[in-house]
């Protein structure tokens, strides 16, 4: 019997984008950066938001680094990244997933990218990248289309957002191919307390056939707090949730 992977391969980088501003790419990268490390997993949550994002301010729940990615690159030799530049670099979780955030006023470029992939890659890391909600940027290109990648679109529960949907969907098509919409997972989370505002099931039957699958994130009381956000804070269920958009990313991407 097959058994049902928990993660990607290693090598495989997970592409987290939003549908538009609060659609909970942040918190949903950060979510499977803390499953995989939970796994053992050597997790690095990278920033690749055009100016730099709050990713380590929400996530780094152990260590919040000073230095950033422009420090890391800026400290290459050689353009050789050292393992001791990527630990000052690198914030900390609690279940031990790294974080790389931007920390100055540097705009992300395709090069910065590429640089610490080939690091991270010779240290057998996995990386989870916070794309925001550009995912059609020219800088993010070379990302979006790499082959056999896991793209998680984040979408909040909201018709509004429901139909800025559509032009991410089809920016994933443009730059990587309709292939890679069979392995984009639709990722939609609840930020209402009071229940789905939205019936998703309407979702799923409009999307049938064109995208890999769609999964549901619950709304949670830590993660609408605005604090730093702790994995064993989490309710049962967004943690059972988190486990389930790893596997069914995983899948896709094995299939």
């Amino acid at each position: 019997m097959t058994q049902t992977p928990t993660w990607v391969k290693h090598g495989t980088p997970v592409l987290v984008a939003g549908a538009c501003g609060g659609a909970g790419a942040t918190t949903t990268t950060l979510g499977l950066a803390n499953v995989a490390a939970g796994q053992g997993i050597t997790a690095v949550a990278i920033d690749a938001t055009p100016a730099g994002g709050d990713l380590a301010d929400r996530g780094a729940d152990q260590v919040l680094a000073s230095n950033g990615i422009e420090q890391l690159l800026a400290s290459a030799t050689g353009g050789e990244i050292s393992d001791e530049a990527f630990m000052l670099a690198s914030s900390h979780t609690a279940t031990n997933a790294r974080i790389l955030h931007r920390a100055g006023d540097a705009l992300a470029n395709e090069t910065d990218f590429r640089r610490i992939a080939a690091y991270l890659k010779s240290r057998r890391a996995d990386a989870i990248y916070d794309l925001g909600h550009r995912i059609g940027a020219r800088y993010l290109r070379s990302l979006v289309s790499t082959p056999g990648a896991a793209i998680v679109l984040a979408v909040p529960c909201r018709v509004d957002a429901f139909n800025r949907m559509r032009a991410n969907l089809d920016a994933i098509g443009r730059v990587a191919g309709e292939a890679a919409l069979k392995r984009t997972v639709v990722a939609i989370s609840n930020q209402d307390a009071n229940g789905w505002p939205v019936d998703v099931d309407m979702l799923r039957g409009y999307l049938e056939g064109r995208i890999g699958a769609i999964e549901q994130i619950p709304y949670d009381q830590h993660l609408a707090s605005g604090i730093v956000i702790a994995h064993d804070a989490l309710a049962p269920a967004t943690v059972a949730a988190y486990e389930k958009l790893a596997e069914v990313a995983a899948e896709l991407v094995e299939s």
